[in-house]
Order: structure tokens, then sequence, then C-alpha cells
């Protein structure tokens, strides 16, 4: 190998090692809200760690290693202030990404990341071995996890949202049936696009229990019925159109394939399915990890869940008595699958 080469090479590498401490800086910046207390004004370090409760000259380290990650600025005269990256780690501005911060590399995935060598030895993974529970458990068992949780989904969502509005029109959707909808983000926005519709929520109890805020800020809670339950056990009947985001890569095929029975149960010939979530491409080609990154997430943060090809989604859409239509791809990470029953 030519020096260069070789030179090329272990720089690819060091880039990728630097990201475990890059996360866990921003973390820690989300975690003690620095972006709060500098949007009242620029702060030097000393007068941030006062209000942070932090050790000035750790914070102040910490600060510039974030400035020079991009996030956060700091003057010649030693203010730190912040940028437009910075911006988005206010937890009052709108699609503010400091719940997604706090949840993507908190504490909680950080233990689960931390046995990723035995998740690829065994070909199974799971929360269960570092949470003592499986995930959706602990999330009901840890009401203050549970909520950063639901805020990090909103945030994410968000911009995915905006971007399946764009790509699909959802003019004659009917009754749309959110299934494993959360909190009513996805349904609120297309009901508050498309005034003539109605809709149907569906989540577990306690989830959707937190909708109605959501819910009356669109302008739509008098046009959805809120549904709590199992889509293991049953989906509601009467919809048209049966709608499904980041639902089915939680699962192994198994109970996959029971949510999209369950969900053919419920629906009738006439009516059709859109599922979104992420397309795997077939070959891991570089440039594009942040899909594969996620199929792993899904390997230690999840018993069986997995990101599918469009051959594999495919074939467990014809199992449960669908056919795939048409994939429309947006400008997010997510692709729409529309489905019907066979």
């Amino acid at each position: 190998m030519e020096e260069q080469s070789r030179a090329q090479a272990i720089a690819t590498l060091r880039q990728i090692i630097a990201g475990m401490k890059t996360s866990q800086a921003l973390h820690v910046a989300a975690k003690l809200s620095v972006a709060d207390h500098l949007s009242r004004k620029p702060m030097r370090a000393a007068e941030l760690a006062t209000a942070t409760g932090t050790d000035p000259a750790a914070l102040h380290r910490l600060m510039r290693a974030l400035c020079a990650l991009g996030v956060f600025a700091e003057s010649s005269g030693g203010e730190f202030s912040l940028n437009p990256a910075a911006e988005m780690l206010r937890s009052d501005v709108p699609g503010s990404f400091r719940a997604a911060v706090l949840f993507l590399v908190g504490g909680v995935r950080w233990r689960c990341w931390a046995d990723l060598i035995g998740a690829v030895r065994k070909g199974v993974g799971g929360a269960e071995g570092a949470l003592g529970m499986e995930l959706f458990e602990f999330y009901a068992a840890h009401p203050e996890e549970s909520e950063i949780h639901d805020q990090a989904m909103r945030a994410v969502s968000a911009a995915q949202i905006r971007a399946v509005l764009e790509a699909f029109d959802f003019a004659q959707a009917g009754t749309v049936v959110d299934v494993g909808g959360g909190t009513g983000e996805l349904l609120a926005a297309i009901l508050a696009a498309n005034p003539s519709l109605r809709g149907v929520l569906f989540d577990l109890p306690h989830v959707v229990a937190q909708a109605t805020p959501v819910l009356t800020d669109h302008g739509v809670v008098d046009r959805v019925k809120v549904i709590g339950g199992s889509f293991f056990e049953t989906v509601p009947t009467g919809g048209n159109t049966y709608l499904m985001k980041s639902v089915i890569h939680d699962w192994d095929d198994a109970r996959s394939m029971s949510i999209l029975r369950n969900c053919r149960k419920a629906m009738t010939s006439g009516d059709r399915l859109i599922i979104l979530d992420r397309q795997l491409p077939e070959l891991g080609q570089p440039g594009t990890p942040e899909i594969f990154l996620i199929d792993l997430e899904m390997l230690v943060m999840s018993d069986g869940g997995r990101e599918r090809t469009r051959e594999e989604f495919a074939k467990l859409l014809s199992d449960a008595a669908f056919k795939l239509a048409r994939i429309v791809s947006t400008n997010s990470v997510l692709s729409i699958f529309e489905t019907h029953p066979t």
C-alpha cells in the first residue's frame, strides 16, 4: 500500500473512532441545557459553568471541542454563543433536536450498544440483557425515559412528516387508521393538510394518553378517535387507509407478520396499507452509512428488529396477504410502501 493510501485509510478509521467522543460531548451539552442558557446571551465559560452547575475549566474544554465540531461558536474574547446547529439544541424552538440527542446517545442507548459484539456473536441482541426487560416494557416502567423517547420521536418525525406529505397524496384516504401512531404527530399532520379526512389513532394506552395536546394543536382533535390497545392482539376496523410509520422495523419477521395479519383482518378488499419505513439497499456502498447504522441499532436495541430490502418487504407482505403496489421515495430516510390486500 502506498503511503498516501495508508494515510487516507488511517484517517478514515480515526474519523469513525471519533464518533463515540463527539456523540458524548454533544449529549453532555444537551443534558446541561447549554443552548437554553446561551439563548439569553453569550457567556464566558465561568458564567456558563455557574448557570449549569459545572466546573468552569472542564466546561470550557467541552465547549471548545463542540465549537471545533461546528456546534456553538467562540468569540475572540472567549464568549460562547449559539450558531445554527446549537440553536437546534434549544428546548423551546420548533423542531428542537435536544430530545433526539438525549434519546439517541443517552444512557439507555449506551448500555445496549456496549454489547454489540455479543449481539454479533449470538445473532440476536435486544435491550433485555442490558436493561433487564424488553425495551418497550422498560419505557412503560420508566416514565422519564418514555417521555424522552416520545419527545425524540416527535423531533425526528417532524422533518420526515414534511417529506412524506410532499411525496404522497392523501386527499382520497378517507378514514386513516394510524397503527402504532404514537402521540399522533403524523396523523394530525395528514388530517390538517386534508380537511375532509377523519382518523383513528391506535397505540398502547399509556402512549395515546398523551395525544390530546398534539391533536388539539393541529386543530384536528374533533376528527380523530383515539383507541388504546396492542397491535399484536387486534387492529381497529372501519378504516379506508391503514398507516404504519417505523413499526415493522421494530420486530422480527414472525411478529411483523402478526401485526400485518391483524391489519389485514381489519381491512376490506378495497382498503390500502401504507407503510413508512426505511428501505435497506442491497449493497453497503461508501457514503451511505446511516441506514446500515440504523439497522445495527435495531440489532442491539430490539429483540429481532431490522431494516429490510425491497425484496424482504415484498415477501413479508405477500405472506401476510398483501401485494406491494409501489415504493415512493421521500426527501428523508423513509420510503413509502403502498400495499393492497390480495
